[in-house]
């Protein structure tokens, strides 16, 4: 028992720099676990760490007989725990995509594994009529039916800081809610709302005659969400308050990890105007 005292008085002698690598390691792993309570974690992070839940608790059930097993150099449970966490951050990181879209009220996108799954997630996507956003019920006036755009590079770049909108997106859905005395070739100024209800001035426009924008807060938006080019979709409604009548905006966006190249839309007419999605 003394000599066990005295050993972890020395350990608490020690600096930082001259704990073990093995009790380092041990540190980090116990101060990362404390945190996972309160974690939200991807499908992919909680089934790697249950699985090595289950091989430190069951004891790793090996094959005896099995040549590649006696090659592998032995690693203790710590480390692979240790490992397991530590790659849980950067699976998190890359799956709080979903914990956002269920706190902005949004289905859980599933892994797309072919552009054909993509295009179907694209065209079967029915947003809402009239968003819901916190702080908004009850003040949304006359509002348009909202569209989805995918983010191109161009939207997302620092010296351009402008949102494109398609022409025919913003006569169809637009251009109903404008007012005689609003010029879009001076700007119109708008609130534009985020999916928590977060206000961002902007402005909307008209350039060139055909290049529909919303400029200033958007560059701050796209910066503020991570927005990202191809995969990241952004729906968006128009709409006036009840109590002020300004124009405002709704912005809402939705990630599909599987898209990694821009998708075309070609208007077609078949009887009647149609979507068709290519690639």
């Amino acid at each position: 028992m003394e000599k066990e005292d005295t050993k972890l008085m020395k350990l608490e002698k020690m600096d930082k720099d001259d704990y073990p690598e093995e009790l380092r390691e041990q540190g980090a792993a116990a101060l990362l676990l404390s945190c996972l309570l309160h974690t939200r974690l991807s499908c992919k992070t909680a089934l790697a760490l249950d699985k090595v839940k289950s091989n430190i608790l069951g004891g790793g059930k090996r094959n005896r007989n099995s040549n590649s097993s006696r090659s592998r150099p032995r690693v203790s449970p710590t480390q692979n725990l240790g490992a397991a966490v530590r790659r849980s951050h950067f699976d998190d990181q890359q799956g709080e995509d979903n914990s956002n879209a269920a706190a902005r009220n949004l289905p859980e996108e599933p892994p797309i594994r072919s552009l054909e799954a993509a295009l179907r997630l694209i065209e079967n996507y029915v947003p809402h009529e009239v968003p819901s956003i916190p702080g908004l019920n009850g003040i949304i006036g006359r509002c348009s039916k909202p569209f989805e755009k995918q983010l191109t590079e161009s939207d997302l770049r620092d010296d351009q800081s402008r949102l494109s909108i398609n022409k025919a997106d913003a006569q169809k859905y637009l251009y109903p809610l404008l007012n005689e005395d609003e010029n879009l070739a001076e700007g119109i100024n708008v609130t534009a709302y985020d999916p928590n209800g977060k206000e961002f001035e902007m402005v909307f426009k008209i350039w060139v005659s055909k290049i529909h924008v919303l400029i200033g807060g958007w560059k701050a938006f796209f910066h503020e969400h991570r927005l990202r080019k191809d995969q990241d979709f952004v729906t968006l409604w128009m709409f006036r308050r009840l109590d002020t009548e300004k124009l405002c905006f709704v912005i809402n966006w939705r990630r599909l990890p599987g898209v990694t190249t821009p998708i075309k839309r070609k208007r077609v007419r078949m009887n009647e105007s149609m979507d068709q999605l290519t690639c």
